[in-house]
């Protein structure tokens, strides 16, 4: 019996020796847990600053989701009223529904019926007064790859009759609709040199269409005159499309764009941003991007790198601490777009050096170490 108590005496010290071990560990844990109490109030603003993400996404959403379901109700109404036939409605009521209702089909990724309905209201009015019809037309051509269509359009009256006129961007001097009418103008103009650029670059560097060199040589010119003349009607789209991979993330394909502001700085940017993004199903940048992968290059090389005298980018206007959100989503940009400018230089200056090594090389024959 004495041995059993003594067993448990035993026992009970090496539970008590155990005990008072893990109390000593127990009593270090207040140190780690002062870090803890130090970060607490960090980690409570990035719960907040989470939460407020959240939220804010949720009501885009939300605001998205209404607008559709506007959109959507519209379109099911202007259909409704279109069915009826021209007998239904006079030509003129006719015409603004049917470019109302393309517009939609649009930017519900519908190009087919867009274009048959601009097609008729063209027909009910072929000059476009207004301009409601010609930009938006062509820019379904382009997206839809019609380039027969589109060049035709473009040597037609509607696009040659604007070709040299002095159409500005800026506000207008006669009222409200004389500054819509002109800003459309300067929309059309700005959508025609832009998309003559484009498929001449098509006709040359992507189907290489010209086989004799004089031809070659002629249809090259021809190119940089017309790519040249599109970057001095708008240059912020000639920006966006060479670097275009620094524009995109702040500029998604097919975003909403703010209404037109007042200066003409914003004017051509927003002009700018609603081509790139916006004309034809998602904007016209996915077309130029979708002809090879040497546009963003030639752009950038031609209309960038060539002079070295002219400042390569069109100037912004003085950061002001109320400026529109379109000038500092803009500026955010071009911070990208020049480092990746940096980049795409450095990569191109290390192929030609290699291509160059490669060449020197090949060159050198036995004969080259004989002589040494």
């Amino acid at each position: 019996m004495a041995k059993k108590t003594s067993k448990a005496k035993g026992g009970g010290g090496g539970k008590k020796q155990h005990a008072d071990s893990g109390g000593a560990g127990r009593q270090s844990k207040p140190k780690k847990g002062s870090g803890k109490g130090r970060h607490g109030a960090r980690r409570k603003e990035l719960r907040q600053e989470m939460k407020e993400s959240q939220r804010k996404r949720q009501k885009r959403a939300h605001g998205k989701e209404v607008e559709e379901t506007r959109q959507r109700l519209r379109l099911k109404l202007l259909e409704r009223q279109l069915s009826r036939g021209p007998g239904a409605s006079p030509g003129e009521l006719r015409r603004q529904l049917l470019v109302e209702a393309a517009q939609l089909q649009s930017k519900n990724g519908r190009p087919k019926v867009a274009l048959q309905w601009l097609q008729e209201a063209l027909d009910l009015q072929p000059d476009d007064t207004e301009f409601h019809v010609r930009t938006s037309l062509l820019c379904l051509y382009m997206d839809r790859a019609m380039a027969e269509e589109a060049a035709s359009l473009l040597k037609g009256p509607l696009f040659t009759s604007i070709h040299d006129a002095s159409a500005s961007a800026e506000s207008g001097d006669g009222g409200s609709a004389a500054e819509t009418t002109a800003r459309k103008a300067h929309e059309a103009k700005t959508a025609g040199c832009y998309s003559i650029a484009l498929l001449s670059y098509i006709s040359v560097h992507v189907l290489m269409e010209h086989k004799k060199p004089k031809a070659q040589k002629e249809a090259a010119q021809r190119l940089l005159e017309r790519l040249r003349k599109a970057h001095a009607q708008n240059p912020f789209i000639a920006e966006f499309l060479a670097f275009a991979p620094a524009f995109e993330p702040t500029f998604p394909f097919g975003c909403e764009l703010p209404e037109y502001e007042a200066t003409a700085e914003e004017a051509l940017l927003l002009e700018a941003l609603s081509y790139c993004c916006q004309w034809g199903v998602r904007g016209q940048a996915p077309v130029w991007l979708d002809t090879d992968d040497n546009v963003r290059r030639f752009l950038r090389e031609t209309l960038f790198e060539g002079d070295e005298d002219a400042a390569p980018l069109a100037p912004l206007p003085e950061p002001q601490p109320q400026e529109a959100q379109v000038l500092q989503r803009w500026r955010r940009a071009r911070e990208e777009a020049m480092q990746l400018w940096a980049a795409e230089m450095s990569q191109d200056a290390g192929l030609t050096g290699a291509e160059e090594a490669l060449e020197e090389e090949l060159d050198f024959t036995d004969d080259d170490v004989l002589n040494d």
